[in-house]
């Protein structure tokens, strides 16, 4: 039985998906991939179907309703229709909570579908997180898609005050640094979602995802609640993954502000309390107005992003 559980989300983005897919160069013997379409619009469930047909991948096709039906474990891929966006915790939150029904898999690796891996990607994950019972998530070092040498991230500061996250390491150039790399700063920090591996088991008691969140600070809230319970996260500075990033509102800037502040200040009002929302939102709309470079459109994106996670907090 496949100890690992892959679980990679497409919205609009089924190139990217196969890409990712053909990365893996061949179907893993001990691992199973799910694919959550989230009501996709650019015939994405279609063009996935095609690829599998077109392959020696084997592979079940069903509705996130049927899952729990039509899943073949014997298959290599459980390919999933989502009936609409659920969003990145949302559609995750589907097959995980089928996964801790079932029972059958120890591990779920949530992958980006903007990413691609090497051999022993999963492998590294696997072996760190094995290396302390306390471990619950376990993120890879991710590498800049276009620029290789470049580190994307290597786990993420948060600063609750400014209700903002840096990603560890970005832009430094990992040969340079990959056999000496710094330690971690004592910022609350967390794993980037785009490869993150957690132990089924301990789920039971962490729970899933919020899914008002909807895109971005999910997986950090989720590891905030984790570290309540006495989890710890790390990274795996072996398994190495690519990412190309921010696909989901590439050419879409507003869609980004909207939802980067909504998400922040609902983490930073759910975590922190009302005195680091009130600096968090002050220091998110200069911060919104200065990256947006005063575009009307997205400026009026932010400020509503700030209202509304003000609004969904209570």
């Amino acid at each position: 039985m496949p100890e690992t559980a892959i679980i990679i989300v497409n919205w609009n983005g089924w190139k990217d998906t196969i890409e990712c897919l053909n990365s893996f160069v061949h179907p893993l013997p001990d691992a199973h991939f799910f694919i959550i379409d989230n009501a996709s619009s650019d015939n994405s469930i279609a063009e996935l179907r095609s690829f599998f047909d077109s392959t020696s991948i084997s592979y079940t096709y069903c509705t996130v309703n049927t899952l729990p039906t039509d899943f073949n474990a014997s298959q290599q891929v459980t390919l999933i229709s989502n009936h609409f966006n659920q969003g990145f915790a949302g559609a995750n939150n589907a097959v995980l909570k089928f996964l801790i029904a079932l029972k059958q898999y120890r591990y779920a690796w949530l992958l980006n579908n903007d990413t691609t891996v090497i051999a022993d990607s999963l492998p590294k994950l696997i072996s760190k997180i094995q290396t302390d019972e306390a471990i619950a998530f376990c993120g890879s070092v991710l590498l800049d898609y276009t620029t290789p040498q470049l580190v994307q991230c290597c786990g993420v500061r948060h600063f609750k005050y400014l209700g903002v996250s840096k990603l560890f390491l970005k832009n430094e150039e990992w040969a340079a640094i990959k056999n000496n790399i710094p330690p971690m700063p004592g910022n609350i920090f967390y794993q980037n979602g785009a490869s993150l591996l957690t132990d089924i088991s301990k789920l039971e008691q962490i729970g899933l995802m919020d899914e008002r969140f909807f895109l971005y600070s999910e997986e950090a809230d989720w590891q905030l609640r984790a570290q309540q319970l006495s989890y710890i996260n790390t990274t795996a500075t072996e398994s190495i993954v690519y990412h190309k990033g921010s696909m989901s509102t590439a050419g879409k800037k507003y869609i980004f502000f909207y939802n980067y502040n909504r998400s922040a200040i609902f983490m930073t009002r759910k975590n922190f309390g009302i005195f680091a929302s009130l600096t968090a939102t002050a220091s998110l709309l200069l911060i919104t107005i200065i990256r947006a470079k005063l575009n009307p459109k997205s400026v009026a994106h932010g400020i509503k992003g700030l209202y509304m996670g003000w609004k969904i907090a209570f």
